[in-house]
């Protein structure tokens, strides 16, 4: 299989395969990018190719004993640590390193895969960092992170960097192609809201709450011109209901101002995320200047903001909804 199957970053595994043609890999790696993205897969199959005995330059055979090992998941010389715990302890990274210490038994390396390292106390990180500075010839350990920053400086000087990019629409298009039944109009749409994050398209496209999630902000959208107080509040209670889901009804909010800024600007449905919806976007768009438009999607973004930064959820949700108003024509 080998990395068949792999949609997008490209340059990583171009780099990847080249080093093991080479014989040129290292002893550890950190794969960083956006959660989702795919690290961790990319990890799994880096792994899969190194370990195959019969690699030709291109993939594994998959036919091998360690190849045949590894789809079952019991070969020895892999290792994925599993930390059920909020965080990843000295204990965990011992283990590992009692474990590296023995010689692979069917190939010439062994791997670890270190998921979510920026889950290491600073602890754990010491300890790991002995092995990284002198590593037994054999060993090779991959981390993933969503976010490098939170690991020591001495232990991302000792790795070898790649840095995933979110995938291109079309890419992120050709995934729901091969893996949904979706229509090619239903693909767009929802390759619209992932975010270059094929992991969340797919989620979406196998997701019944989307639909739910989608007319709902719709339709707050439509209620909160000139709405009143009471209704401001009601609405506002919704989404405090609904608060495991406010990243993807921020996304969709965000693109239906945008639609109708769009026509506003062009007129051009061609350039709409919600072409399904361009009856209520044109009806509408012209309710609103093109600054009242712009100032509404940066409230949205505002508010993504300050939940990000642990905001209270419900003062920053109703403060959204009552800009919102201000900033429409009603």
């Amino acid at each position: 299989m080998g990395f068949d199957g792999i949609i997008g970053q490209d340059r990583i595994r171009n780099s990847l395969l080249e080093s093991m043609k080479n014989g040129r890999v290292g002893h550890a790696y950190i794969f960083t990018g956006p959660v989702g993205i795919g690290k961790r897969t990319l990890a799994r199959r880096f792994a899969e190719t190194l370990l195959c005995p019969e690699f030709d330059g291109k993939a594994n055979c998959g036919s091998c004993v360690p190849c045949r090992l590894f789809s079952s998941g019991t070969n020895p010389d892999f290792s994925e640590l599993v930390c059920e715990g909020a965080s990843i302890g000295v204990d965990e990274i011992r283990k590992l390193q009692r474990e590296i210490s023995i010689k692979p038994l069917y190939s010439s390396k062994k791997l670890f895969l270190i998921p979510d390292a920026e889950r290491m106390t600073v602890q754990a990180q010491n300890c790991l960092l002995k092995t990284l500075e002198e590593p037994p010839a054999h060993s090779v350990i991959i981390l993933t992170a969503s976010n490098i920053d939170s690991l020591l400086d001495t232990v991302r000087s000792r790795v070898i960097r790649y840095s995933f990019m979110k995938n291109t629409f079309d890419e992120v298009c050709r995934a729901l192609e091969l893996n949904t039944a979706e229509s090619p109009e239903r693909i767009k749409l929802i390759a619209s809201y992932a975010d270059g994050i094929i992991s969340r398209a797919l989620e979406l496209a196998n997701s019944e709450e989307f639909t739910r999630l989608r007319e709902m902000a719709v339709e707050t959208v439509l209620k909160i011109r000139g709405g009143s107080t009471s209704e401001i509040f009601d609405i506002s209670r919704l989404y405090n209901e609904n608060r495991d889901q406010i990243e993807i009804l921020l996304d969709i909010m965000a693109s239906l101002y945008r639609d109708m800024l769009i026509v506003r600007s062009t007129a051009d449905e061609n350039k709409l995320i919600n072409t399904d919806k361009k009856d209520i976007i044109f009806n509408n768009a012209y309710r609103y200047s093109t600054q009242e438009l712009i100032k509404s999607m940066d409230v949205i973004e505002t508010t993504r903001k300050n939940l990000k930064q642990n905001a209270n959820y419900q003062l920053s949700i109703e403060l959204m909804f009552m800009r919102l108003e201000e900033y429409s024509d009603g």
